[in-house]
């Protein structure tokens, strides 16, 4: 793909499943032309990378506004953050600056486990580990991983629902995030259903719409050994290496992400350094 370019803002394709840096400062005023190219830009390339460039929380609010409203979580629904935290939310390993960000994450979509899942996200360093000390993050393109998909897991999904694990709802027990042992300690939070196959509402593009949080899929309630193979096999297929962009991350480094049409994860890391990094969520819809 070629490259994009306004008066201040360029948009530079990587090389890969997915992903564009954007060049240009975000500290001036960027005109009406400079912020639709790099809505557009998300669209098309579905992560956006803004590379060390320090911003204030309002510069992060004002940016995640360009894209939609900000998220607020519906009542009796525990997400990530605090009510304290207001629109940004803190993401630390050190307990005191914010909500806990010390192990690894598996490759998920944000807020699947809610009526109206995240449009997107801002997300800022503020603090990181040296790049050789882990805590990379990857974005994957869910596009390519539905075109991919194999006919008989497309045949085995298609016009079916899926359910997700609140990771946030009180205590969990089982074997970590692994889906179909874990269970919730005390809360009792209603499923909400959502098409595995996705139709983006702004592309009209059709994405494979699951993560590891998804642990029921309609129609295999009476198959629950059936269900587990298809799971096992959904999970394998779209956390190949090859669908994934990886980011090293960078101090003041800021990325932009599609959560209608990725999933992402993260790498452990030294805890011996801080991390850091602030959080805008976009609010979304209903998956159709």
């Amino acid at each position: 793909m070629s490259t994009t370019t306004t008066d201040r803002i360029s948009i530079h394709p990587f090389d890969g499943p997915l992903g564009a840096e954007v060049r240009g400062s975000m500290s001036s005023n960027l005109s009406g032309v400079d912020t639709f190219t790099i809505v557009e830009a998300l669209r098309l390339h579905q992560v956006l990378v803004i590379k060390e460039q320090p911003m204030s929380d309002e510069t992060l609010l004002e940016i995640a506004s360009w894209f939609g409203p900000q998220f607020v979580a519906p009542d009796g629904i525990p997400v990530l953050g605090t009510d304290e935290q207001g629109a940004v939310t803190v993401l630390s390993n050190r307990d005191e600056k914010g909500v806990g960000s010390r192990i690894a994450l598996p490759f998920h979509t944000d807020f699947q486990f809610m009526p109206h899942p995240l449009k997107g996200a801002v997300l800022h360093a503020v603090d990181v580990p040296p790049q050789s000390a882990g805590g990379d993050t990857l974005w994957s393109n869910m596009y390519q991983a539905l075109e991919e998909l194999p006919a008989d897991l497309r045949a085995a999904i298609e016009g079916r629902r899926g359910t997700g694990i609140n990771p946030y709802a009180g205590g969990l027990q089982g074997a970590g995030f692994t889906g179909e042992t874990q269970k919730y300690i005390d809360d009792v939070i209603p499923d909400f259903w959502h098409p595995l196959v996705r139709t983006h509402p702004e592309t009209g593009r059709q994405s494979l719409y699951f993560s590891m949080f998804i642990h029921h899929i309609e129609g295999y309630e009476d198959r629950p050994d059936e269900e587990l193979e298809l799971l096992q096999a959904l999970r394998a297929h779209v956390d190949q290496d090859h669908l994934y962009y990886r980011h090293k991350w960078s101090a003041a480094d800021t990325i932009i992400w599609d959560n209608m049409c990725t999933n992402h994860k993260r790498d452990d890391f030294d805890q011996a350094f801080d991390r850091e990094v602030h959080r805008v969520q976009i609010a979304g819809t209903k998956p159709f």
